[in-house]
């Protein structure tokens, strides 16, 4: 009786070793860990990148319809 609950912990350790190795290298950005000027940027950025998808989008959608 006395190795189950040891057995179930060296189990969930196991677990927990490989949910960390496999888990991604980078933190996720978040405003909170940002300074103001970090966060603004933040946000420019993503902004740019957005409008350069929408880009992306509309050239591919013109070229689809060129095809046809």
């Amino acid at each position: 009786m006395e190795q189950k609950p040891f057995l179930l912990i060296v189990a969930v350790l196991i677990g927990v070793v490989i949910y960390a190795y496999y888990a991604p290298k980078e933190a996720p950005e978040r405003a909170a860990t940002l300074t103001p000027k970090q966060y603004i940027e933040l946000v420019e950025q993503k902004k740019q990148e957005r409008k350069q998808e929408a880009a992306e989008e509309a050239r591919l959608e013109k070229l689809q319809e060129a095809k046809k």
